[in-house]
């Protein structure tokens, strides 16, 4: 598969998007749940529920599901990538990646960035001189 260096920037920066996402996730959720502790004492002791404080949640669930899209599709398009790239091979590189695709998660996916799919294969670079 065939990347500019312009799609491969954009795809490094969606394979850290997942993370920067979680950081941002916890952040909004601790500085809410810390910013409304007085409104949850006294609506507690007035027996009322804390309203305001779910509204709160609906934030913190928008960055969450964001980040879990983001991250799912980064996850199939290194699949995607490693099976189009890797057709010749007849060992088990395919199975690996996957392998820690599925069970690592975030951290494989951006190994997997700096190892495969950033660096230009040599391949790659003949058929650029050769245009």
């Amino acid at each position: 598969m065939n990347l500019t260096k312009t799609q491969k920037t954009l795809i490094g920066i969606l394979h850290f998007l997942p993370i920067i996402g979680m950081i941002g996730y916890f952040v909004f959720f601790f500085s809410f749940f810390i910013g409304n502790i007085e409104s949850l004492e006294k609506d507690s002791l007035e027996g009322n529920p804390p309203m305001a404080f779910f509204r709160g949640f609906i934030g913190a669930f928008v960055i969450l599901i964001l980040t879990v899209l983001i991250s799912l599709g980064i996850k199939i398009f290194d699949i995607i990538h490693l099976t189009k790239s890797n057709k010749n091979d007849t060992n088990n590189k395919i199975l690996m990646w996957v392998l820690l695709f599925v069970f690592t998660g975030i951290i494989s996916e951006i190994v997997y960035y700096f190892l495969e799919i950033l660096p230009e294969k040599k391949e790659e670079i003949e058929e650029l001189k050769s245009n």
